[in-house]
């Protein structure tokens, strides 16, 4: 069967449109390709809609190059990714419009947000046919081996199905997953073939680059999925299970010099949610790496502080590590530990910052924080800004709490009637402006703070960062920000 795989655009309030390949997609269409079937993959983002205006202007000038890839194609199915929930509201506009013209195509749509709200979407949305639950490489290919043998969008054998919702009798049904995907390396490699990787290049004279080698563009690199911790605010869990399943390390490697020889590219991002969790397993990836003599440079936006130790940060950095991010969180012990599940020392966070230290003038360090937690006072959020300016990292994130559904904090929240009046609990699910952290806005009201008190810190915070940041920058010569909301302080791409 052919199926039509369609990554969004990205929305006009993200200011930095630097795109990157969509590996849920390619991961898809590897998937599908190894099981016979004929995956074709549309990136709207190439096509640079924001240039042509306003959100309006690029919505239309994208969804007529949906529909005329669909009359050219003739896919059997149409897929739709929404990795983050800031895309949903197009990613729904774009299964209205596709079904009012091609009504006999269904559709089926994947990700973080559509996992998180795949019941409410069903149940509001008669133009999505299909969601499928977290990890999609095996439900999808079920999905359309079923589609292709049966007649109709819900033919019979449709309920074997591991991890899917859909509709039966005018009810939304969920499939239940109960195993993931153990082998990693028995996944197809990403269909790069699909795309062109001289699509995503984009100016990066202002990045980070102490090897001076050519950057162009980021090729993501998913070495591991899901996390084995249980913080009280994250969704990892809910999106790719609980546990830690991680590839050979021979696998990994040889998709990056697949990359590095076929395509002469020298940037990878280990996307991980916790690439360090393992030290063995770092330390033989870049043992590998150096081994097969590949000159590159790389990131990892995601590791676990307290992994970090001299050996970790040597052995990286010598394999061409040049940006990492610490998930921090908290300055305050209580609220890093006992309320969110963080397991991390105050020892632990400032040897690692030492650590890296050494290293100044060979990597980028970020330091993730979030205030806003329902047990936050203002002892514990001063004790996060007294943190922020100790440690004296290149760039510190700092994000207003988001409460996601299926969370303990969500739960906590229900329970206790903390959500402020700006949260509509019945219509979470299409509330674009709850899920796009600009923080601005916070959602949640602190048991010991009022919210005059919040905002008021978080202005406070905002003046701290911007100059540290720009003092930062400067010092190593950089213009360039990882993510920009319009108006706003810089803040990363939330997980949901």
């Amino acid at each position: 069967m052919k199926v039509l795989l369609i990554n969004p655009h990205y929305p006009g309030w993200i200011v930095n449109k630097e795109f990157i390949l969509p590996l849920n997609l390619l991961y898809l269409a590897g998937a599908l390709k190894a099981a016979g079937h004929g995956p074709e993959i549309l990136d709207l983002n190439v096509y640079k809609p924001w240039l042509k205006g306003d959100d309006s202007v690029s919505s239309t000038y994208c969804q007529s190059l949906i529909e005329d890839k669909i009359a050219d194609s003739k896919p059997g199915l149409i897929g739709i990714g929404c990795m983050f929930s800031g895309s949903f509201p197009v990613v729904l506009e774009y299964t209205q419009k596709i079904r009012k013209r091609f009504p006999d195509i269904p559709i089926v749509i994947g990700g973080i947000h559509p996992t998180l709200y795949s019941a409410q979407i069903l149940q509001n949305c008669g133009s999505v046919d299909y969601v499928v639950l977290g990890e999609g490489e095996k439900s999808l290919v079920e999905l359309v081996g079923t589609l292709e043998s049966g007649e109709g969008f819900y033919p019979a054998g449709i309920e074997k199905i591991e991890g899917i919702t859909y509709r039966q009798d005018g009810k939304v049904v969920t499939t239940k997953r109960t195993h993931y995907i153990k082998d990693l390396d028995g996944i197809p490699f990403p269909a790069y073939e699909l795309v062109d990787i001289k699509d995503y290049y984009h100016d990066t004279s202002g990045w980070f680059n102490p090897r001076n080698m050519p950057i162009n563009a980021t090729v993501p690199i998913l070495s591991s999925r899901s996390c084995p911790n249980l913080c009280n605010f994250c969704v990892a869990v809910n999106i790719m299970g609980r546990g830690w399943r991680y590839r050979s390390v021979h696998n990994i490697v040889d998709e990056i010099e697949y990359f590095y020889n076929k395509h002469n590219h020298r940037h990878f991002s280990f996307i991980d949610d916790n690439f360090t969790f393992k030290k063995s397993r770092v330390l033989e990836i870049c043992n590998e790496i150096n081994k097969r003599n590949l000159k590159l440079q790389f990131e990892t936006p995601n590791v676990a502080t307290a992994t970090i130790d001299d050996e970790v940060m040597e052995a990286m950095v010598g394999a061409g590590l040049t940006r990492i991010g610490l998930a921090i969180e908290s300055g305050s012990d209580f609220i890093r530990n006992k309320v969110m599940g963080k397991r991390l020392s105050r020892e632990s966070i400032i040897n690692a910052v030492r650590i890296t230290k050494k290293y100044k003038d060979k990597i980028y360090v970020k330091a993730f924080f979030i205030i806003g937690m329902p047990e936050d006072t203002m002892e514990t959020l001063m004790e996060t800004y007294e943190m922020i300016k100790e440690i004296d990292v290149d760039e510190p994130y700092v994000n207003n709490i988001m409460p996601f559904p299926g969370t303990l904090l969500f739960e906590q929240a229900l329970k206790d009637g903390l959500f402020l009046n700006n949260v509509d609990l019945d219509n979470i699910w299409k509330m674009e402006a709850f899920h796009v952290v600009g923080n601005k806005n916070f959602y949640l009201k602190p048991y010991n703070l009022t919210m005059e008190e919040l905002f008021d810190f978080r202005k406070k915070v905002d003046e701290l960062l911007d100059v540290m940041v720009k003092k930062k920058l400067e010092s190593k010569g950089m213009f360039h920000h990882t993510y920009r909301v319009k108006g706003q302080a810089p803040s990363p791409p939330e997980n949901g």
